[in-house]
């Protein structure tokens, strides 16, 4: 058995490369097994600083429309959160001040949800007040996509506000990183599909900590047998940082990640055959021992019962 251990430093990118997507070009030969061998993926190590935006340009977006009476659009306020890291008290005083003068939000603290309140009864200038949650749902508390009236009386918000849109990170892997038995998941749809995702961890620190993995008790959680391709070399693959739903993490900190590669030894069916002959033949000499005791048979059984790694060793998987 022969490991390999690849340390990769994002910062050490190429010009063209984004730091959620990064190309490894290693040296032919670095990485090579031969016909009767195949290899081993260990993820052994895995550390970034969680500095990340949980607003962003992806999912701050929401309009009021207001109509007449003849529904026709009167006024359009187009909102874009700040792009940060928001609290619920910033987010309702950013909304009021874009509406003042026509909705009224206010935070529950308890139930964790926004009222929205016409400040005016309906008017035939001003008709109708339409929210349109546009992709910001998260931070307002309703869904992405759907148009809400709001009332004189008040509007709950659907939802229960959360300001933590990113919940995990997980590393693709593509190229000449064949995986045999590929993770399957639902992270993107309702249908589970494979997916070459070799790391996945919840965010459990505070932004700006260090988010990190070790494999400090040698575990196989992500662990993956690969298939011997490319002539048995890797020369080169592409490393993905995605969030909880496999979208692009934007403004991921440069990270620090270790690999370590694991040859192993193919095992043919003939091989296997003759360790099974030999190790039933053993089996018969102990029973055979038994119903006939011999001294040759006797010393045997002394032999395998004294030194039982000495004498099946022969039985046990090449490394």
């Amino acid at each position: 058995m022969e490991k390999i251990n690849l340390y990769i430093n994002s910062k050490n990118r190429d010009n063209n490369d984004k730091i959620n997507h990064i190309n490894i070009s290693l040296p032919n030969g670095l990485l090579y097994c031969n016909m009767d061998e195949y290899f081993i993926l260990n993820v052994n190590s895995f550390y970034t600083c969680a500095n990340w935006y949980n607003c962003t340009s992806k999912n701050n977006s929401c309009k009021f429309i207001v109509k007449d009476n003849a529904d026709e659009v009167v006024e359009t306020f187009d909102i874009k959160l700040p792009i940060g890291n928001l609290n619920v008290l910033q987010i309702t005083a950013i909304l009021n001040n874009k509406l003042v003068n026509h909705v009224i939000i206010t935070y529950d603290s308890i139930s964790n949800k926004f009222t929205f309140t016409r400040k005016h009864h309906p008017s035939p200038h001003e008709f109708v007040i339409i929210l349109e949650c546009i992709n910001c749902g998260n931070f307002i508390g309703f869904d992405n996509g759907t148009t809400i009236e709001i009332t004189h009386e008040g509007v709950l918000s659907y939802n229960k506000i959360n300001v933590i849109t990113l919940k995990a990170i997980n590393i693709k892997v593509q190229g000449d990183i064949n995986m045999i038995n590929s993770t399957i998941d639902n992270f993107a749809s309702k249908t589970f599909t494979p997916n070459d995702i070799i790391f996945h961890k919840v965010i459990d620190t505070k932004s700006n900590n260090v988010l990190g993995y070790k494999n400090s008790d040698a575990s196989n959680n992500f662990n993956y047998v690969l298939s011997n391709n490319n002539s048995g070399q890797i020369n080169f693959f592409s490393l993905s940082i995605l969030d909880q739903d496999l979208n692009l993490i934007d403004d991921v900190d440069d990270y620090f990640l270790h690999l370590q590669f694991i040859k192993i030894k193919k095992q043919n069916t003939d091989a296997l055959l003759l360790k099974l002959v030999d190790y039933i033949k053993d089996i018969f000499l102990m029973i055979g021992n038994f119903l006939y005791p011999s001294k040759v048979n006797s010393f045997l059984e002394q032999q395998i019962l004294l030194y039982p790694d000495k004498q099946f060793t022969k039985y046990k998987n090449p490394n």
